[in-house]
């Protein structure tokens, strides 16, 4: 199985070859600094990254819109023209990017780089902003009492590459820590998996590889006493890319580099994987009047006629939905759903705290991570914003791999052990497997949710 976003993206050629006419007409520098501001996003006033075109027509870098997005109560509307504006409806600008490229390359914008609010200089670097600032920027952060930490391009350059090395070390710590753990799992089942290992020995290798080019280059530029405006630029994006968190979904996605690999490539030797398939079952006190289920304990359905059940404060009375039985405070956990024959569920994992009387957003920030289905092929994670998910074969066993320390849920095709969708976040209570089999329909959703226990 494999998943893909539903955000389509604009390739007309013809609009490309406007893109260069464009260009061609652009005769002096007052031009293309007036066109260099229709091409910064307006929220971080930076050249377009990944721009995006909103229903309502505006472009945003993706990364500031969603961070817009999470600060505004959940609701997503354009910060230019206040129109509301479904995640689902953008489209990825590949025209305005091609433009981007097309001026950034211009002659005329070699000389120094200038701060497209004030149009001058860029001589000094903020920290806590982690950018390139003019000296207006400067005054207009001290008129309102913000930090005064300002340096020097110099004193800059310096502060990344010399005073502060642990930048690196701490990284490479983090990679070699990663790896080596990650190598481990793999090297205890030797016979088996000796190919494995030496390709994910390789992708450790050459990511180690990558962080030591960097570092090399730096030294190399302050070295032949280079311009060193450029070279701040790029450290300034480089820091922001190089943390631990950043670099692994970047570079090595914690659904593919991280997650119950024993168990995928060795699902017959269960009785020594860790994580191994964990026997769950359900917690009637938590469970929806409407839901029933086995004596097991493993397998739950939703009834026609509502059960009369105390109304405990555990209880869902809205989501027909119920927990399980164990909780977690720490380790990494593994278990497996059946879904087969229906069209619509919800499972996941979510906080101990979260609402269960009424209904709320299912998002992270409100205690949730979970992945949906509607419709038999309407597969969703519940993301903020949410993310539409493409099913290419069917989907009938849902893996669920907790972190807790490692803050990440994911979920995979547990017939093909496919990676769908993965959370990142920090745990600070216990969590709960999450389990809602939705309305049987008149009987066509009737077939239950069941946990699959080890053979």
């Amino acid at each position: 199985m494999e998943v893909s976003s539903n955000l389509s993206s604009k390739t007309d050629s013809d609009s490309y070859a406007e893109v260069n006419d464009v260009i061609t007409q652009i005769s002096s520098k007052v031009q293309i600094q007036d066109i260099t501001t229709e091409l910064h996003c307006p929220l971080c006033n930076d050249w377009f990254r990944d721009a995006l075109m909103l229903s309502c027509g505006h472009n945003f870098c993706q990364s500031c819109i969603q961070n817009f997005w999470k600060q505004q109560a959940n609701e997503t509307f354009c910060p230019e023209c206040k129109m509301l504006c479904q995640y689902s409806n953008c489209t990825f600008n590949l025209v305005l990017e091609k433009l981007v490229e097309k001026i950034k390359k211009l002659p005329l914008l070699k000389g120094h780089p200038r701060c497209p609010e004030h149009g001058e200089n860029l001589k000094l670097f903020s920290k806590p902003d982690g950018r390139l600032i003019c000296f207006q920027c400067k005054d207009a952060r001290l008129s309102v009492g913000q930090s005064k930490e300002f340096l020097q391009i110099s004193d800059a350059v310096h502060f990344f590459t010399v005073g502060e090395p642990w930048v690196f070390n701490s990284l490479e710590q983090f990679l070699r820590k990663a790896g080596k753990n990650h190598l481990l799992d793999f090297f205890q089942y030797h016979p088996f998996i000796q190919e494995e290992l030496t390709i994910h020995q390789g992708q450790l290798e050459a990511t180690l590889k990558e962080l030591q080019s960097l570092k090399n280059m730096q030294k190399d530029a302050i070295a032949a006493h280079k311009d060193i405006t450029p070279l701040l630029d790029s450290l300034e994006q480089g820091m922001r890319m190089l943390t631990p968190k950043e670099l692994v979904s970047r570079k090595l996605s914690p659904g593919v580099f991280k997650g119950p690999i024993q168990y995928t490539m060795w699902r017959d030797m269960q009785s020594t994987l860790s994580p191994g398939l964990s026997p769950l079952t359900l917690d009637p006190k938590t469970a929806h009047p409407n839901l029933v289920l086995s004596k097991n304990r493993t397998s739950v359905w939703h009834g026609d006629i509502k059960q009369l059940m105390p109304d405990d404060p555990e209880r869902f009375d809205s989501s027909v939905a119920v927990l399980g039985s164990k909780g977690f405070t720490s380790g990494k956990w593994y278990w497996e759903v059946e879904v087969a024959k229906k069209t619509k569920w919800t499972v996941g994992v979510v906080r101990e705290s979260i609402l269960r009387k009424g209904s709320c957003p299912l998002t992270p920030e409100q205690g949730f991570w979970l992945l949906r289905l509607r419709n038999q092929t309407d597969l969703k994670a519940l993301d903020f914003p949410s993310c539409s998910l493409k099913l290419t074969s069917n989907l009938n066993k849902v893996g669920i791999y907790l972190d807790y320390e490692g803050g990440q849920v994911s979920f995979y095709n547990a017939k093909t052990m496919t990676h769908i969708y993965t959370f990142s976040s920090m745990f600070m209570e216990k969590l709960y497997p999450y389990f809602c089999p939705c309305l049987n329909d008149g009987g066509e959703n009737k077939e239950p949710l069941h946990i699959l226990h080890p053979q």
